[in-house]
């Protein structure tokens, strides 16, 4: 099934200029929905509105999120009910965008060392979340109509059912033979590796396990937050500063979370679509 989504860098662009008449009229619906400038979150409601015109009507918004995503039948099974998933389309709004993401990123990772890539001494690198950055959990959120639960989180993480984020598999590749080496950060628990390595490999992606951090609350880096205690922000960016002791300059950071991006260590962040949850 990966094959059906990791298309070349030419059919990206031939898909794009097909798509442009109809990403212009759409353009400032998505925006609402979806957050569709990729590096600026879609303002939240008020936290004590004083009417209900002050918030999305959640049904209203799930449809949105359904239509963005090209709502399709799987050919996987829920690893629950062994009923069919659901999944995106690869010639819907949100594949789309990601070839416009992949083509910038590929644009940048080429770039000679002008100044954008300031340690020049170190082994240049990019990181990438898990979770909606290079695997795709749609098919869950569906299931669970966007409610988290962790027990059943765990078992679609288990069972190694996500597809591949439109083009992410392209980009991976194109950073390795650009000579770039490749972590992947994900909040995960360590309980969830083999599953997280199973799902990455089946779609594509070379996983070094080195280079496969999941949250360990006791991984000496984390100290200084106290491990558990640490947030989002704290946990991936101490993570990089960790990566970055270790010799590396981490050129690119990959994250449909601004609590992936923020925090430092990485030359450059990239914003990953995502309207379906937030992580602060």
């Amino acid at each position: 099934m990966n094959g059906s989504f990791a298309s070349p860098r030419k059919r990206r662009s031939v898909r794009l200029a097909l798509a442009a008449g109809v990403a212009a009229v759409a353009a400032l619906g998505l925006a609402l929905a979806a957050g569709a400038d990729r590096h600026d979150a879609v303002s939240p409601p008020p936290a004590n509105p004083t009417s209900a015109d002050q918030i999305q009507n959640i049904d209203q918004v799930k449809t949105a999120i359904k239509g963005y995503y090209g709502d399709t039948i799987d050919t996987r099974l829920n690893p629950i009910d062994g009923t069919p998933l659901h999944t995106f389309s690869p010639a819907g709004a949100y594949a789309d965008g990601m070839a416009g993401v992949v083509d910038d990123a590929e644009k940048y990772l080429r770039k000679p060392n002008n100044g954008d890539h300031p340690h020049s001494s170190a082994t240049k690198a990019v990181l990438f979340d898990v979770d909606d950055t290079t695997l795709n959990t749609y098919s869950y959120e569906i299931y669970t109509s966007f409610v988290f639960s962790p027990t059943s989180n765990n078992a679609f993480a288990d069972a190694a059912v996500y597809h591949a984020v439109p083009h992410m598999v392209d980009l991976e590749h194109y950073a390795e033979a650009k000579g770039y080496t490749v972590f992947f950060l994900t909040g995960r628990g360590t309980a969830r590796h083999d599953g997280t390595v199973t799902n990455l490999t089946s779609e594509g992606y070379d996983v070094v396990d080195a280079n496969l951090y999941l949250r360990d609350n006791t991984a000496p880096w984390l100290s200084s937050c106290g491990g558990s205690a640490c947030t989002t922000t704290q946990y991936k960016s101490l993570t990089r500063q960790h990566i970055e002791s270790l010799g590396y300059d981490i050129v690119a950071n990959f994250g449909d979370q601004f609590s992936d991006l923020n925090g430092g260590f990485a030359d450059k962040t990239f914003k990953i679509p995502n309207p379906m949850y937030f992580l602060p």
